[in-house]
């Protein structure tokens, strides 16, 4: 009997495009170009953490 891959979704932190999609016990580190905003993360897939490698920084609001 085989197992069903659980997919997840990873998008852009600005903008909301869709980076890529993985699976739930994938781990590692891996570089990311967003099509739409151009901004490039790294990507730890065994945490999600995510890491501005080139691009515009995050737009910050004031207040927060």
């Amino acid at each position: 009997m085989t197992k069903e891959a659980i997919v997840i979704r990873v998008e852009c932190l600005v903008c909301g495009q869709r980076l890529m999609d993985k699976e739930e016990d994938a781990t590692g580190k891996v570089q990311v170009k967003c099509s739409k905003c151009k901004r490039v993360w790294e990507v730890d897939l065994g945490t999600d953490e995510f890491k501005l490698i080139s691009g515009k920084p995050i737009p910050r609001r004031k207040g927060v």
